[in-house]
């Protein structure tokens, strides 16, 4: 037997063992872990709710442009003989259910050929989501007579130009042409869904502006 064998069997010997024993964990420490890792999920799920939920209501902003079409005829958008003398009064008067409000409107009349109604207005919501439709009242005159127009006309109202879906804020705007010989004195807008109207808010245009002036609108009550 050579020396160098002699020699590692002794070195092996000698070598201490490489078993490590680690004592068990507590069985409340694993609990403890168990309990902290179902706390992180259900965070977890909470949250990715939360932002579900709330992306529906985020702000937005639509622009509706209406320039382009064609004046609606009479037969589509009949005239409408004007009602009591408070008429005006009521159909510009702010209305809001369940939260929804329209909270400002601006409203210019161009009266270059053809005419066009211009309209800005902004929709808060603080009650439960809103889809539906709105509408633009128009009271004036036309050809010597007290007028109401209603646009879009009730076939066209559910195209989707004029759909909306509020969570919380919108804010929209368009232009439309105004009939042929319509003086606009007032203008409102309405959000109507399937049970009725659930907001509206006018503004009374000044002479200056009714005439073809840029003065300022006075807002309804």
């Amino acid at each position: 037997m050579s020396v160098s064998s002699t020699l590692g069997r002794k070195l092996f010997a000698q070598m201490p063992p490489s078993i490590v024993i680690t004592e068990p964990v507590p069985r409340w420490r694993a609990w403890a872990k168990g309990l902290l890792k179902g706390v992180v999920v259900i965070l977890l799920c909470a949250a990715s709710f939360y932002a579900g939920v709330n992306y529906g209501r985020a702000p937005q902003t639509v622009i509706i442009t209406d320039a382009g079409a064609a004046a609606p005829t009479q037969a589509e958008t009949p005239a409408k003989a004007a009602p009591a003398p408070d008429a005006l009064a009521e159909a510009v008067e702010a209305r809001s259910i369940e939260g929804l409000e329209i909270q400002t409107l601006d409203v210019t009349v161009d009266h270059s050929a053809p005419a066009q109604l211009r309209y800005e207005f902004s929709v808060g919501n603080e009650g439960r989501l809103y889809e539906g439709n709105f509408e633009l009242l128009v009271l004036g005159e036309r050809e010597g007579q007290t007028t109401e127009w209603v646009y879009p006309p009730e076939a066209q109202r559910q195209d989707g130009a004029y759909r909306m879906r509020v969570g919380r804020y919108l804010k929209t705007g368009g232009s439309l042409q105004l009939p042929a010989g319509l003086v606009p004195r007032a203008v409102a807008v309405r959000l109507r869904e399937s049970s009725g109207v659930r907001a509206s808010r006018g503004v009374i245009l000044s002479d200056a502006q009714a005439g073809g002036g840029q003065g300022p609108a006075r807002p309804g009550r």
